[in-house]
C-alpha cells in the first residue's frame, strides 16, 4: 500500500484545515513561493537578524506552530512545502505514513540540553526516580516523548514506569502550573520559559540519552517540485546559523521582540539553538536508527518501508 494512503484522517484535521485557508486566501500561495513552517518564530528571526531573507529571487511565507506535531501534519497535507523538527517528531510523522523527507541536518542544539523533563518550583521531586508511577506530560511523538520513552528504555527512570500524559505545549503547562501533572518533558523555549522565568528545575536533558539532532523537513511534491528553492532557501539557513553564531545577543534581541519571549528566555534559547547546518550523511543515517527503535519499542509505529528513504541527500552546503 502506499504510504499516503495509510495516513489517519483524524491526525490530519488540523493540517487540512489550514490547507484550506492558504488555498482560500486571494493571492495567498503563487506556484513559486515557498511556505515554510516554523515554530515559536525561531527560524524566521534567524534569517532576517542575519540579513539572510534579503534578495530572494521567490518569496517566503512563515506559518507559524507551537510544535512539531501540528507542523508535520501540515506538511503532510500539503500546506506547507518545508519547516523545522526535531528527529523524533519527524520520524514518528514519518513512519506514520506521512509524504516527508528530512533534507537538512540541524545537529544537536546546546549539546542536547535544548530538550529536558522539568518539574515546578518547589516540587518534591529532586531526581528521575521520583518520576516513577508519576504523570508527566509530554506531546506525542515530540522529542520530549522521545526523551521519555528512551529514558525509560535505558533504565534512568525505574519502574513502574511514569504514566504519560499527551498534551499540547499550553495545556502541558497550565497542568504543571495547577498540579494536574508532576512533571513535563518538553524543549526550547518552553525549557527555559519554566526553569528561567517560573524558577522550576530540570531533572534531566538529552545530553547522552539521543541523538538531538533537528531536520529542515520537506514534502515529496516540493523535492520534486521546488527544488530550486528549496536549495536556496537552505543556504540561506547555513548562512543565517553561521552569523548567528557569531552574533547571538543580536539574534536573541529579535527573536524576544518578534516571540514576546523575556529577553532573558530568549538569551538563552538562543545559545542552544545555534548550530551548523549540514548535508544529510550515513552517520546521521545511522544515529537516528535509535530514534526509530525508540517508537517501534514502545509500540508506536510499525513502518516496514526502508529506513533510507526517510532522508533525501540531493542538497550540499558549500
Amino acid at each position: 500500500m502506499h504510504r499516503a494512503a495509510r495516513l489517519m484522517p483524524c491526525r490530519l484535521l488540523g493540517a487540512l484545515a489550514l490547507l484550506c485557508l492558504l488555498h482560500a486566501a486571494p493571492g495567498a500561495r503563487a506556484d513559486d513561493d515557498l511556505v515554510v513552517a516554523d515554530q515559536k518564530g525561531q527560524q524566521k528571526a534567524l534569517l532576517e537578524a542575519a540579513g539572510a531573507d534579503q534578495g530572494l529571487p521567490y518569496r517566503i511565507r512563515w506559518t507559524e506552530f507551537e510544535a512539531a506535531a501540528p507542523l508535520l501534519q501540515a506538511l503532510g497535507a500539503g500546506a506547507v512545502d518545508t519547516g523545522i523538527a526535531g528527529d523524533g517528531p519527524f520520524l514518528f510523522a514519518w513512519g506514520a505514513g506521512l509524504p516527508v523527507r528530512a533534507a537538512l541536518l540541524i545537529p544537536p542544539r546546546g549539546g542536547g540540553r535544548a530538550t529536558a523533563v522539568v518539574v515546578p518550583s518547589g516540587s518534591p521531586i529532586h531526581a528521575l526516580s521520583g518520576l516513577s508511577g508519576k504523570r508527566v506530560a509530554t506531546g506525542r511523538g515530540s522529542i520530549g516523548h522521545l526523551l521519555l520513552l528512551r529514558l525509560i528504555q535505558t533504565g534512568a527512570i525505574p519502574a513502574p514506569a511514569p504514566h504519560i500524559v499527551f498534551l499540547a505545549p499550553a495545556q502541558a503547562k497550565a497542568a504543571l502550573d495547577s498540579g494536574g501533572i508532576d512533571a513535563w518533558s518538553t524543549w526550547e523555549p518552553y525549557v527555559s520559559l519554566e526553569t528561567i522565568q517560573n524558577h522550576g528545575a530540570i531533572l534531566a536533558d538529552g545530553a547522552g540519552v539521543m541523538p538531538n539532532n533537528s531536520f529542515f523537513v520537506a514534502t515529496d511534491a516540493a523535492l520534486a517540485h521546488k527544488h530550486a528553492q528549496l536549495a536556496d532557501f537552505y543556504r540561506r539557513v547555513a548562512r543565517a546559523y553561521a552569523w548567528g553564531a557569531l552574533h547571538q545577543r543580536d539574534y536573541a534581541a529579535l527573536l524576544a521582540r518578534q516571540t514576546g519571549l523575556p529577553q532573558t528566555v530568549a538569551d538563552a534559547v538562543a545559545q542552544k539553538l545555534i548550530a551548523t547546518p549540514a548535508a544529510v550523511g550515513d552517520g546521521v543515517v545511522k544515529a537516528e536508527q535509535v530514534t526509530l527503535d525508540a517508537y517501534r519499542a514502545a509500540g508506536f509505529l510499525s513502518s516496514v518501508d526502508p529506513f533510507e528513504t526517510a532522508f533525501d541527500r540531493s542538497f550540499t552546503l558549500p
